[in-house]
């Protein structure tokens, strides 16, 4: 809701009745203060009791007992010291925050709470200066950050890890500055924590930090209420934010606030129980184990790091800070902390077991001595069971361009290891660059169990899942509404924007402070390696990593014996506690952020209901069933759930210590970690080895910074001056058909591709391939069946059939959906309408009854998509569900294929053009679309309006004006795109996901975006051919493509099988010699090498427009004209 709402209702800590929470949703418009909960569904499950303050998890060592905060009766403050701690009824203050029933007696963040409010001042100081972002809040929450401060301090002086002067004189954040004068730190024995001082300051900014996000929403609506009634002074914004922070975080203020949002005040002290108990901890066990470090050789540097002056007997000095939350908060709020030392030197220490790690340093050492494996580097660590200190690793450049391909082939080798250990989630935060060495400073999610991907009934998606692309380290996208960001290893950690709005704050410090969406900011990482100062191109070095994924994949299968069995190396890990990540990370952190919404702060029962989600498709399905409990009762606890296993078992258990029930499906014979990764390393051959490396290459397309449209010039030779014949060029499409059936995945009669999908018209991403007419699999289909009429080859017809499948299900799922389907759109290449013409041209050619029957149910979609789309181009737009629907009126005769049409027709002419001038998106598939429905019964406004947009096409700077001429009406707004095609996640295709830049003046031989596209819609259309001014603009275009060079690829979207597109048509008989020409060339390319797909790099892709199916069907149309009708005019085949 918004925020004016919020207000008017009185939404504070006022005795105002509270309604039930709107909605959590991470894309919701922004609000003028605080957005709303999401919604939580009627059918959602009645939430599952959550003990108030659960106990100790077993599989996690207590704390000392002197971190028992708030369980010594002796220390409480009388309840007299909190006012409003009870309601008019008698219950306590706290009660709720509790979900079920109460406890037997109060929790200890309860106490901690109580305690914390009558301990602060009665009158608070703020500055006079700005406060930026959060920080304004630090006085509020102060109280609570002290209080946790205090019973750290007392907490390390009771267990011997603080040295003298660090008592209470020494422990106030102003004394943060004065460099731990209470220690010597030159020495390097001595007690853990030297530096309290400063280990403190750190414990206080953090937590403050921490504090003030959990409490930022509950904040700014009490500062508006505030506002709203007055009670505020001051003449500026800026004074009156000073004011409400000044009340508010005295005891006074404190007191109404906490007793208000009860669910607040167990978050906040939450926190700072487990951080305190997570710092105590660290410093305990840094005690414990000083003497070990040094002969540990965590401290050694093999960079010249402070810490190589430690000599192995040495231990660290003086422990001068600490950084926690390097890593995610689990267990009870134990997350990674970075140590500072005295004299330099820094250590990492992991509050969680890291055997597998050990285990992983063992393996490298022994893969790095193989024939042809490179030497890989790893961090030395001391395992100390439940938990362990690790070497800390700087990023250095490297030295020459030499070192850098050294680093790719090492992380080449290094993916080949990590793939056949069944290895993910290894994003960019994972791996540091230091010179040649790509060096993972985390190794926990090893032998990784499957998740859903692996159970889909789609076989791409199963190989996918099991392939090197698992691991992380390969480009991922994760794709929003205008932009993409990729989070991998290797192609992530750039300066970028994030593709989804997250909740920031405009107007801090002044009482008009509010909560807004907007991108945030990702800095650069240390992942990817630097040389003169400049960050290396990962698309630069693709085949430095493939040979070295070669190499070490080579190595592995070579020396597979030892590594199974039970003497082998893999069995080492058997007992090894390893993490399994069954949803993304930012679901739950998202999930932690949006439900501290303060309409959640009143009631846990509320709260408890948005956690909830969790068990509703709403946040999707988990990789493994059944965790949803332990992942509620973490989030509560305020922590990222965390999960893990054993490779040896199947037992999972959750960051509690508790069992996750085994799904119902499971059975007892089901392998484990270890059996499916023993089973891959059997399987490792040259074939598998070539699959793999076709992926990785397909993956680091997404890394190149080349156009998607570009249609260049290639430097490849003339073709020949004699017409190749039909047979060469069917045998050349033979071969173009058998590559795509063995790169096909098959299953339970299914067959499908892993292929290229372009976001936007910018960001290529490797996926399972949808259903839509570019890029998905009903491309390959079309070209098969194709082939299959021409060459009676049954396996052709047989992998077409196949890849329609899923298209039953398809519809079935779309069914009764109509107001979804706008997204979709009725488009040819990028919608509904591509699917139709698709599934009629194939029905026909095999002669299929069961494919011909699914025609209508498309149709029909086809129509109502079109009903609620935006779009207007040919790809994912009206245009081009025009144009569909005209195909399958002619190849079928159906009224309802008419009748859509005519309702497209009708859009069309009602809205403003494009303001661009190609074929795919603009003005010149438009005027085609229009001028082919006025020559199929349309009445002349469509063939005024279609001369037109083609005028429009061929003088691109013209002003943008309806179809119709200015006597008609104009639309509400044509997107300069035209894109209307699929959003992220839908069945058809997701080509739409990412809104594309406006299109630049036509020009260049390609057929989407440039001047042949314009052409061959003029040479398409008999109204346009009489029309002089248009026909003589086609024959200046025709005169420059026969002169052009052949181009630097043979796609239909931007390559030589669009151009012959235009050569080859029948209105352009001149253009034959020209045609001959690069007939011969693409026949000669195809005979000579590998098709060269539209793609970076010209990649292998199975689709249509940039890939090995429009180029087959290229290859068909130059031989075969009359019998197989064009894709790119969307004109019917004639079937045997």
């Amino acid at each position: 809701m918004a925020e004016k709402n919020l207000i008017d209702r009185g939404a504070s800590r006022r005795p105002t009745p509270a309604p039930a929470p709107a909605a959590v949703s991470a894309s919701a418009p922004a609000p003028s203060a605080v957005t709303a909960p999401a919604a939580v569904p009627a059918s959602a499950p009645a939430p599952a009791v959550v003990p108030a303050s659960a106990p100790a998890p077993a599989a996690v060592s207590a704390p000392p007992a002197a971190l028992a905060f708030g369980t010594d009766p002796a220390a409480r403050l009388p309840r007299s010291a909190f006012p409003g701690a009870d309601d008019a009824a008698g219950e306590p203050w706290w009660s709720p925050g509790v979900v079920g029933g109460l406890p037997s007696g109060e929790p200890a963040w309860a106490v901690f709470v109580r305690d914390a409010v009558a301990a602060a001042p009665r009158e608070v100081v703020v500055g006079d200066r700005p406060y930026p972002g959060l920080s304004g809040f630090g006085p509020i929450v102060a109280p609570f950050v002290e209080a946790a401060a205090e019973r750290l301090r007392a907490a390390l002086a009771a267990d011997g890890s603080m040295a003298d002067g660090s008592g209470p004189g020494n422990s106030g954040a102003a004394d943060a500055g004065t460099g731990g004068s209470g220690s010597d730190g030159s020495r390097s024995g001595g007690s853990a924590v030297d530096g309290c001082a400063l280990v403190l300051a750190d414990f206080r900014r953090q937590l403050t930090r921490r504090l003030s996000r959990i409490a930022a929403r509950t904040l700014v609506t009490e500062l508006h209420e505030a506002r709203r009634l007055g009670q505020l002074s001051g003449e500026e914004p800026e004074d009156r934010f000073r004011d409400f922070v000044r009340l508010t975080a005295r005891r006074d203020g404190l007191g109404p606030l906490v007793t208000g949002y009860p669910v607040l005040a167990r978050l906040l002290a939450t926190a700072c129980l487990n951080t305190g108990d997570a710092f105590a901890e660290m410093a305990a066990r840094l005690a414990a184990d000083r003497h070990l470090l040094g002969p540990a050789g965590v401290f050694g540097a093999r960079d010249g790091s402070p810490g190589g002056a430690l000599g192995a007997d040495s231990g660290p000095g003086a422990l001068i800070g600490v950084e926690a939350g390097a890593g995610d908060s689990h267990r009870g709020g134990r997350s990674v902390m970075l140590l500072r030392f005295a004299g330099g030197a820094r250590l990492v220490y992991k509050p969680r077991p890291l055997a597998a790690h050990r285990h992983f340093n063992t393996l490298a050492e022994w893969f790095g001595s193989l024939d042809g494996a490179p030497e890989l580097r790893v961090l030395r660590v001391l395992d100390r069971g439940a938990y362990g200190w690790v070497e800390f690793v700087e990023e250095r450049p490297c030295a020459s361009e030499a070192e850098t391909r050294q680093f790719y082939w090492r992380q080449g080798a290094l993916l080949a290891l990590l793939h056949a250990l069944d290895g993910t989630d290894l994003h960019h935060e994972n791996l540091i660059a230091c010179g040649p060495h790509p060096v993972l400073v985390d190794v926990e999610t090893l032998f990784h169990p499957p998740l859903g991907p692996a159970r889909s009934s789609d076989p791409a998606a199963r190989a996918l899942h099991d392939s090197v692309h698992r691991v992380g380290l390969l480009p991922q996208l994760l794709v929003g509404d205008t932009t993409a960001l990729d989070m991998s290893a290797i192609g992530g950690g750039r300066e970028a924007s994030s593709p989804v709005a997250t909740a920031d704050w405009a107007d801090a410090g002044t009482d008009r402070m509010r909560l807004v969406r907007r991108a945030g900011r990702f800095t650069e990482s240390a992942n990817r390696p630097r040389l003169g100062g400049v960050a290396a191109d990962p698309s630069a070095y693709t085949d430095a990593l493939c040979g070295g994924f070669s190499a070490g994949y080579t190595a592995i299968g070579e020396h597979r014996d030892e590594l199974l069995g039970e003497r082998g190396l893999l069995n080492l890990f058997a007992r090894d506690e390893v993490r399994v990540v069954p949803r993304p990370t930012w679901t739950y952190t998202t999930l932690l952020d949006e439900s501290t919404h303060p309409d959640l702060m009143r009631d846990a029962a509320e709260r408890h209901r948005v956690l909830s989600l969790l068990r509703t498709p709403l946040l999707g399905a988990p990789g493994r069933p059944g965790v949803e409990d332990e992942e509620i009762a973490e989030l509560w606890c305020g922590d990222v759930p965390v999960f893990a296993t054993l490779p040896g078992g199947t037992e999972l258990w959750s960051g509690t210590g508790r069992t996750v029930p085994a799904p119902a499906d499971a059975r007892a014979d089901d392998p484990t970690g270890l059996d499916r990764v023993e089973a891959k390393v059997r399987a490792m051959d040259t074939v598998d080895r070539q699959d793999q490396e076709r992926i990785i290459r397909a993956a680091m397309v997404s890394t190149s910074p080349e156009p998607a449209h570009r249609a260049a010039a290639g430097g490849r030779p003339r073709g020949a001056a004699r017409a190749p014949e039909p047979e060469q060029l069917l045998s050349a499409a033979r071969s173009v058909g058998d590559q795509l059936v063995s790169l096909a995945y098959r299953r339970d009669g299914r067959t499908n591709w892993i292929g290229l999908e372009l976001l936007g018209e910018r960001y290529w991403r490797l996926t399972p391939m949808a259903a839509d007419l570019a890029a998905g699999y009903t491309g390959p289909a079309l070209f098969l069946a194709q082939l299959a009429a021409l060459t009676g080859v049954s396996r052709y017809a047989e992998a077409a059939r196949e890849a329609l499948a899923p298209v039953p299900g398809l519809l079935d799922a779309l069914h009764g959906r109509d107001d979804e389907l706008g997204p979709l759109g009725s488009g040819a290449f990028a919608g509904l309408g591509g699917i139709a013409y698709a599934l009629t041209e194939v029905g026909a050619l095999l002669g299929d009854r069961d494919v011909q029957d699914l025609v209508g149910p498309a149709v029909r979609l086809c129509c109502a998509a079109g009903a609620a789309e935006t779009g207007y181009g040919v790809r994912g737009g009206a245009a081009g569900g025009l144009a569909s629907m005209l195909a399958v009126h002619r190849a079928t005769g159906r009224p309802e294929a008419w009748r859509g049409a005519v309702r497209c027709a009708e859009r069309i002419i009602a809205a403003p053009l494009p303001g661009s001038g190609g074929f795919a998106d603009g003005a010149a598939g438009v005027g085609w679309a229009l001028l082919r429905f006025a020559g199929a019964g349309g009445d002349a406004r469509f063939r005024d309006a279609g001369l037109h947009a083609l005028r429009r096409a061929t003088a691109p700077t013209a002003a943008a004006g309806p179809l119709h001429g200015p006597a008609g009406a104009i639309g509400a707004g044509i997107p300069t795109n035209g894109s209307g095609s699929g959003v992220n996640g839908r069945p058809v295709g997701t080509a739409g996901a990412v809104a594309p830049t406006a299109a630049e003046a036509v020009h260049g031989p390609a057929w989407c975006e440039g001047a042949a596209g314009v052409a061959l819609a003029i040479a398409d259309s008999p109204h346009a051919m009489r029309d002089p001014a248009l026909s003589g603009w086609l024959a200046d275009r025709v005169h420059e493509a026969a002169g052009l060079d052949p181009l630097a690829d043979d796609s239909l979207c931007h390559g030589e099988s669009g151009l012959l597109e235009l050569l080859g048509h029948r209105a352009l008989p001149a253009a034959r010699s020209a045609w001959i020409r690069r007939a011969g060339a693409l026949l000669a390319s195809a005979d000579r090498a590998d098709p060269r797909c539209g793609t970076p790099g010209r990649v292998p892709h199975p689709g249509l427009l940039t890939g090995l199916s429009g180029i087959g069907h290229g290859l068909l149309r130059a031989g075969f004209p009359e019998r197989i009708g064009s894709a790119l005019l969307l004109r019917p085949s004639r079937a045997p």
